[in-house]
């Protein structure tokens, strides 16, 4: 049986491996329109935004690539939401190959699941699933783009957008804040809502979404479950009030008119797409600081685990709050709707919030170091690309190689998560028969 690091080291490679095909790819002259100078730095971090599904850009997707490298961008966008793992099952089955025992220990680590049983029809139905809601999206949008553009790039706008937001990608292909295709996107609740509906079930992550299917039938949900859908209604609905609140009586300007209906729309789906999707449907600098704040840590904070969403995950700070809880409390266990939390969870829940933060905070200082930018701008930046959403307060297109070099590997390490990368460069330790004498720390 492969080992946990070696399981990891697959993934980081396969990731890489497509990042770099990407850039072979957006480098051929097909694939660009000649507006802008591409690069092989360029190519790189637009192949990897994609495949890490953050949608960061250093030039503007539509006006520098053609349909076909479009077309490019979208399939790493596909492969880098549903996972590489899956898709190779999925072509295993079509071309009647067996999914080998190694494989589906890799499939369990990319979805997130216990146990092997019915892994590779749980990956087909994920796959089908996928297109299905993909493509449900689109259809709806249609409906709407249909109005004001021909149907073809109608069409094309809607299956892209779609994609675009049910793997939590932040690529679009408006041409600027006076586009009058995103114009009338962020005036069409019907487009928003749908957008939001795809982003949030991409952020769900897959073991909530069957739980929730399956409950009319089963009667019951997860601790997990439980735990993700009222944190994932908690921040969107705060996130709506406190964005709100800046825009209508403080300093922001990015949504003028804030009490209007289809602004309030607007609100909820900017705050839902804080949340690791990163479409960008306003001037994310020309909100209030306070609301820059609370987007700050809502993209920090992400989606769920196996999800298309990236972050240190929900249910990764909603362990450390509970065991916080617990603690002031005074339980000797955590524990959460009548059920304890076991150790080994809390551990790696501080572990992956530690490495996370520190992560963050080194490349913040090394990019300060690089750019003439202010700190938070550059630490802003830096959350999104490590949470794959995408939001930026302009600063990209500006940014030194060596900088979009460093944003490039966070949105590479963001997408993995950090225990993956851990594990996959950790070494294999030694079981021990020696266990020492508990000796306590002085804490606080």
């Amino acid at each position: 049986m492969p080992s946990p690091a070696r399981g990891s080291k697959i993934l980081v490679a396969g990731f890489a491996v497509i990042i770099l095909i990407g850039t072979a790819l957006l480098r051929l002259p097909v694939s660009t329109t000649g507006s802008y100078q591409v690069g092989w730095v360029e190519a790189l971090f637009t192949a990897t935004s994609a495949t890490t599904v953050t949608g960061l850009v250093v030039l503007p997707t539509h006006a520098t690539y053609t349909l076909f490298g479009q077309i490019v961008i979208l399939s790493l966008i596909q492969v880098g939401g549903m996972g590489f793992i899956i898709l190779s099952v999925v072509l295993f089955r079509l071309i009647g190959r067996r999914v080998s025992l190694y494989e589906r220990n890799l499939l369990k680590e990319t979805l997130g699941v216990e146990g092997r049983g019915g892994l590779v029809r749980l990956t087909l139905v994920v796959f089908i699933s996928t297109i299905a809601v993909e493509m449900a999206g689109a259809a709806i949008m249609f409906t709407q783009y249909v109005q004001v553009l021909d149907w073809p790039t109608a069409l094309y706008y809607s299956i892209f957008h779609a994609i675009s937001a049910f793997c939590n990608a932040g690529f679009d292909l408006f041409t600027g804040f006076d586009d009058p295709a995103l114009i009338f996107t962020r005036e069409n609740p019907t487009i928003l809502i749908v957008l939001s509906i795809l982003i949030t079930i991409g952020t769900l992550g897959i073991t909530v979404v069957y739980d929730v299917v399956a409950w009319p039938r089963e009667q019951r949900l997860s601790l997990h479950t439980k735990i993700v859908l009222p944190f994932t209604l908690l921040l969107s609905i705060v996130g709506t009030i406190l964005l709100v609140f800046d825009e209508a009586y403080i300093d922001g300007q990015a949504i003028p008119f804030i009490f209007t209906g289809k602004n309030l729309v607007l609100a909820f789906f900017t705050v839902v797409s804080s949340r690791t999707a990163g479409l960008t449907l306003i001037p994310v600098d020309l909100l209030g600081e306070g609301s820059q704040l609370m987007l700050f840590v809502w993209m920090f904070i992400g989606g769920a685990p196996a999800s298309m969403g990236g972050g240190v995950g929900l249910s990764t700070v909603a362990v450390v709050l509970i065991t916080l809880q617990s603690t002031v409390l005074g339980y000797s266990d955590v524990r959460i709707f009548e059920r304890t939390i076991p150790v080994e969870t809390i551990i790696k829940a501080v572990a992956v919030l530690t490495v996370s933060t520190a992560l963050v905070t080194g490349i913040t200082l090394l990019v300060i170091l690089l750019e003439p930018v202010n700190l938070f701008s550059i630490a802003f930046e830096v959350v999104s690309a490590f949470s794959n959403t995408g939001y930026s307060l302009g600063i990209t297109a500006g940014l030194g190689t060596l900088s979009r070099l460093l944003i490039a590997f966070t949105m590479f390490w963001g997408r993995l998560g950090p225990l993956t990368l851990v594990v996959a460069l950790a070494q294999r330790h030694r079981q021990t028969l020696i266990h020492y004498p508990e000796e306590r720390i002085i804490i606080g």
